[in-house]
């Protein structure tokens, strides 16, 4: 199997340096590593080389490591790969990176183990990413094919068990966005009543109760991560009443954030 490149992306050449010695790039399946001291070198590097996923430092002179990703996805691909490395938890922080589409970030100095599963992580997402584009391509050849042979075809409408996934990773997708019944039963062009109805029927959940579980679980899995107080984690997931997103995470977990958090640091 075809071993992936990764870029990092720090001003700090004794950080670049403790990365690239102290992970086990081989046994994780990275076949080649790039290092970039600035975004502007970064940017050249991107242009030029293939990259399949970046770890990116927050805090550089010039251009931040937030505005690289923007960067990435308005030139580069929406899809890559990135994760922040960051000295301070800053809600803003965790907010831009939620909105520029971060895979995920680790606050310095970071443990060698988590950036190793951080980057199984990632690697996991490329792999994905690359079997859809696959998938698309062969079905874009297939088409070309028929149509130079004159033949006529219909592309068939997606099933309705296709059309709930779709939702399904579009939730997954913007937890950090107000998600209602009504939008996304019209996104999927059906009846909001019959909507909810087949997605119960595949996911095991109403919409809803789809959403706040999904919600707390990425609510649950930050306050386990120490890096956000828990009212900086509900706005991040879009509740503007405190509240409310306790009320909801108590009767998906039995206990308060903050309780929560502390039973599992």
């Amino acid at each position: 199997m075809e071993k992936d490149s990764i870029l990092i992306v720090d001003d700090e050449n004794l950080t670049r340096r403790a990365l690239i010695s102290g992970i086990r790039w081989e046994e994780l399946g990275i076949g080649q590593i790039l290092e970039a001291g600035s975004a502007a070198k970064a940017k050249e590097i991107l242009q030029n080389e293939k990259v399949d996923l970046a770890l990116i430092d927050i805090e550089m002179p010039g251009e931040s490591g937030l505005d690289l990703l923007a960067w990435i996805r308005a030139n580069i691909s929406e899809e890559l790969p990135c994760s922040f490395l960051t000295c301070h938890a800053s809600f803003n922080y965790a907010q831009a990176a939620i909105r520029y589409g971060s895979f995920d970030y680790l606050l310095k100095p970071v443990n060698y183990e988590e950036v190793e599963d951080l980057i199984l992580r990632m690697i996991g997402r490329t792999r994905e990413v690359r079997e859809n584009q696959e998938i698309s391509e062969y079905g874009r050849q297939w088409i070309h094919e028929r149509e130079l042979e004159g033949k006529k075809y219909e592309k068939a409408a997606p099933s309705t068990e296709e059309i709930v996934d779709n939702i399904i990773s579009y939730i997954r997708s913007h937890l950090s966005e107000k998600l209602s019944l009504s939008d996304l039963a019209h996104n999927a062009g059906l009846n909001p009543n019959y909507f909810n109805k087949v997605f119960k029927e595949r996911a095991g959940d109403t919409v809803n109760q789809f959403i706040i579980k999904e919600k707390m679980a990425l609510a649950a899995r930050l306050l386990r991560e120490g890096n956000l107080k828990s009212y900086a984690i509900a706005e991040s997931l879009g509740y503007d009443n405190y509240a409310n997103f306790v009320n909801m995470f108590k009767k998906i977990y039995g206990k308060s954030p903050n309780a929560y958090a502390e039973e599992n640091r």
